[in-house]
C-alpha cells in the first residue's frame, strides 16, 4: 500500500493500548470471585481508554499510508483487499475458537445468543442500550464491537480514495453525522451516548466516536506536514506529553470512550512521530514487539482467558483469582499473541498479500504498522 516508513514509536504506542485494555479486561483476576473489586479497579479500570488510543492510531496509519497514493479504483481495490486480508482472517480463526470454547451448540436454543453471533460473524451491532458498544458487553468475542467502526472507518476512506479531493470527502464524512442528527433530531452532541434514534444503525453510523478517526488523521497530516522541518528532537516533550497524559487518566480528566480523550491521543501520536528516533531509543525492544502482536492480542486475549479461566476453576475453585494468576495469565496470552502474529498475521496474511494483490512486497512496513 505505501513505501512509508515504519515507525516503531506508533507501534510502542499501539503496545501501549493494547495492554491497557488487556489490563482492564483482566483485572477481576486480582480478587476472588463476587469479592470487592475496589483495589483493581483503581489499578486497571482506567484501561478501556486504550481504545480512544488505538481509534486514533487507526486515524493516523490510515493517513500515513494512503496520503501520497493517487486517487482511482485500482488504490480503493488495493486498500480494501489489504484491510480485508489484515483483519478477515486472524478475526474469524479467533472467532471460531471463542464459539467453540463458549459453548457452540448451547447458542442456538437462545435468540439472543443467535443475535449475538450474527452480529460478530457480519460485524454488525444490534443493541440500542449499550452505546457506543451496541453489542452485549459480555457477549461473544465482545472486543470486536471496536472492529465494526474500524471497517466503518476503512469503507468511507475507501471510498474517499477514488476520488482526488478524498479530504474533503472525508471532513463531510466526519460532520454529516451531526448535520444529519441536527435536522432530524434537532441534537448535536460530542458524547459518545450518541443520539438516539429508533435504528440501532443510525445510532451506530452517527455515534461522535468516529471523530476520534478524524483527529488521528489530522495527527498524520500535521506530522506530514512539519516531520521534514522539524528539528526538535529532545526527549523532553515526548516525555511531559506521555506524562500529561498519565495525570490526566489519574485525574480522571481523560476517560474512556470520550472524545476529549481523543484530543490528548491525537497530540501525543504526532508527539511521538516526531521524536520517532528519540523514543524508539528510549523505550525496549520489548515494546516495539508488543505493538506488532497488538492486533493478536487484542482479539485473542479474553476468550483464551475465559477458556484458561474456566477449566481451572472447575478443578481448582479460586486458585487462579490472585495476582499470581493475573501475571501468569497475561504472560501466557503474550504468548499466544506473539505466535498468532508469526504464523497468521504475518506468515497467512503475507501468503495472501502475495496472491491478491497488484505489486506485493514482503514485510512492507505500511502492513506492519496498519490498524
Amino acid at each position: 500500500m505505501s513505501n512509508a516508513k515504519k515507525l516503531d514509536s506508533i507501534q510502542i504506542l499501539r503496545g501501549i493500548a493494547a495492554l491497557s485494555v488487556v489490563m482492564f479486561h483482566f483485572r477481576f483476576l486480582l480478587v476472588p470471585e463476587g469479592a470487592n473489586r475496589t483495589i483493581p479497579d483503581a489499578l486497571f479500570g482506567w484501561g478501556a481508554i486504550g481504545v480512544d488510543l488505538f481509534f486514533v492510531i487507526s486515524g493516523f496509519i490510515m493517513y500515513y499510508i494512503t496520503s501520497d497514493k493517487e486517487s482511482g479504483f485500482k488504490t480503493t481495490c488495493d486498500f480494501i483487499i489489504n484491510r480485508a486480508i489484515r483483519i478477515m482472517p486472524l478475526y474469524y480463526i479467533v472467532l471460531m475458537f471463542a464459539f467453540a470454547t463458549g459453548g457452540a451448540m448451547s447458542t442456538f436454543h437462545y435468540q439472543e445468543k443467535i443475535d449475538n453471533l450474527i452480529s460478530a460473524m457480519t460485524f454488525t451491532p444490534y443493541l440500542r442500550d449499550y452505546a457506543p458498544l451496541y453489542i452485549l458487553e459480555s457477549g461473544m468475542l465482545n472486543v470486536r464491537w471496536t472492529l465494526n467502526y474500524e471497517l466503518y472507518f476503512y469503507s468511507a476512506l475507501a471510498l474517499c480514495l477514488l476520488f482526488r479531493h478524498r479530504m474533503i470527502l472525508l471532513f463531510i464524512w466526519f460532520i454529516a453525522p451531526a448535520v444529519i442528527s441536527f435536522a432530524v433530531l434537532s441534537e448535536v452532541t460530542v458524547s459518545t451516548k450518541g443520539y438516539d434514534y429508533d435504528s440501532v444503525m443510525m445510532m451506530f453510523v452517527t455515534n461522535p466516536i468516529i471523530l476520534e478517526f478524524g483527529m488521528g488523521i489530522a495527527s498524520g497530516w500535521a506530522y506530514k506536514k512539519i516531520n521534514q522541518t522539524y528539528r526538535l528532537k529532545s526527549i523532553f516533550l515526548p516525555v511531559a506529553m506521555l506524562l500529561m497524559v498519565g495525570m490526566g487518566i489519574y485525574l480522571k480528566k481523560f476517560t474512556a470512550y470520550n472524545l476529549v480523550s481523543g484530543i490528548a491521543f491525537s497530540v501525543l501520536v504526532l508527539v511521538f512521530a516526531l521524536h520517532n528516533q528519540t523514543i524508539t531509543r528510549l523505550f525496549p525492544k520489548f515494546m516495539i514487539t508488543l505493538g506488532n502482536i497488538s492486533f493478536s492480542l487484542y482479539l485473542i486475549h479474553n476468550p483464551l482467558m475465559g477458556f484458561i479461566h474456566r477449566k481451572i476453576d472447575k478443578a481448582y475453585p479460586y486458585a487462579i483469582n490472585n495476582a499470581f494468576g493475573f501475571i501468569a495469565m497475561i504472560f501466557i496470552v503474550l504468548i499466544v499473541a506473539y505466535v498468532s502474529h508469526r504464523y497468521i498475521e504475518m506468515s497467512l496474511s503475507g501468503k495472501l498479500r502475495k496472491k491478491f494483490m497488484s505489486g506485493h512486497r514482503e514485510n512492507k512496513p505500511s502492513d506492519q504498522i496498519a490498524i
